[in-house]
């Protein structure tokens, strides 16, 4: 007879205190449930959803795409987000799957070659790679589907319970290595490596407490929202190292940002869109925030040791940058924020510096360091309904592009 396989991952729906007032809110988490026999990075992802007063909820259908992704895709990266700057920042149009056909040289606009993978694998100076194993939270704001509350009138409650679910993701990197629910053996995951993050409240829909789940030690983030969901997690600084140090280094983190609401924020803050606005700029161009000298200072020497054989001079100038990368992409016909507008934004606060005249259709940019990207996507609105598969397919040709070694 056949053995039953034991299911790849583990998701459930629990509820958890937002650490602003304790608004209890709806999280899917979910968790894989074996281990790999290569080595991997345990990897936090957050996925937010668009405004709950207009229907957002965790339900939408690109949030469920994106959750999708992350539980099927096999993704690898290098196991610094340095190794894989592109040397020249590149606009151009891409074919049907996502990859760049040719580009523009953003400061003069004279037609060039895009980066290959083969020249950015060149790059990465022989990197080592690691598989991903998602650790994964879609949440639903307050207010929205079974969480408690009511939409805040100026966002900062939504940052509070994005950065709640955050804290959440990381209270196994406060207890220790707690990955004794990824083996496969009874005993070692009745004993474990660590215990339980006690923390944490964690909660069943009728409010009782309940044991809250065993979380790995986690050595990186992906942050992600959809339209307002975007909004909010671009303001949302890269996790620590260590918790439990406020002066420790960042994580890598990857911000995936999907039709960036720029042109209404003002509507969705009530005008408070300016506080974002800073908090974004601060991470997209690295700029030290207050009271965080000492980590900038540990970040810019562990990143200068990583790349100290690296012949770029440049790559030591962006050392501030260098473990964070941003992925923005949205469609050519959003009925909220226009390409130009989205451009207009990305100027002022994340360095991109688009070229003058730009193509019709599918296009994409990239700033010179790599560590920003957006991709326009021809015939897609705000919603990508019926686009779904589009949208991840491309996706995912960005992240084999610039994570492969």
């Amino acid at each position: 007879m056949a053995s039953i396989p034991i299911p790849r991952r583990f998701r459930t729906i629990i509820y958890i205190p937002s650490r602003s007032d304790g608004t209890m809110l709806e999280v899917c988490l979910s968790i894989p449930t074996s281990s790999s026999s290569k080595p991997q990075a345990y990897t936090g992802v957050v996925i937010a959803h668009p405004y709950g007063p207009l229907g957002g909820s965790y339900n939408n259908n690109v949030v469920g795409a994106l959750l999708q992704w992350f539980e099927t895709s096999s993704l690898a990266a290098p196991t610094t987000l340095s190794t894989k700057k592109s040397k020249k920042g590149a606009a151009g149009k891409r074919n049907s799957t996502g990859a760049r056909k040719g580009g523009l040289d953003q400061d003069t606009g004279n037609a060039g070659a895009a980066a290959s993978p083969t020249s950015a694998k060149s790059a990465g100076g022989g990197a080592q790679a690691e598989s991903l194993a998602c650790v994964i939270c879609a949440f639903n704001f307050r207010g929205c589907g079974k969480s408690k509350g009511r939409t805040s009138w100026f966002g900062e409650a939504e940052r509070e319970d994005y950065q709640t679910v955050v804290d959440f993701l990381q209270s196994g990197s406060r207890t220790g290595t707690s990955t004794s629910h990824l083996s496969n053996n009874p005993e070692q995951r009745d004993s474990g490596t660590g215990s339980p993050a006690s923390n944490r409240a964690v909660f069943d829909e009728t409010g009782r407490e309940i044991d809250s789940p065993r979380l790995p030690f986690l050595s990186r983030f992906i942050l992600s929202g959809f339209s307002y969901g975007g909004m909010i997690a671009s303001s949302i600084p890269p996790p620590l190292r260590n918790p439990a140090d406020p002066a420790s280094a960042h994580l890598p983190t990857t911000y995936i940002l999907i039709s960036y609401p720029a042109g209404v924020a003002w509507f969705l803050t009530s005008g408070a869109q300016g506080g974002f606005y800073k908090r974004a700029r601060t991470i997209l161009l690295g700029e030290q925030p207050p009271g965080d000298a000492t980590a900038a200072t540990k970040n810019d020497a562990e990143t200068t040791t990583a790349t100290e054989t690296d012949t770029d001079a440049g790559e030591a100038a962006q050392s501030k940058t260098s473990t964070i990368e941003a992925y923005f992409i949205t469609g050519a016909n959003d009925q909220f924020t226009s390409p130009k507008t989205l451009l207009n934004w990305l100027k002022t606060n994340a360095g991109l510096n688009p070229p003058n005249n730009l193509t019709s259709g599918s296009w994409a940019l990239t700033r010179p360091d790599g560590a920003i990207h957006v991709d326009v996507v021809k015939g897609v609105d705000h919603f990508w309904l019926d686009r779904e598969q589009e949208l991840v397919d491309r996706l995912q040709a960005w992240w084999s592009d610039t994570h492969s070694v």
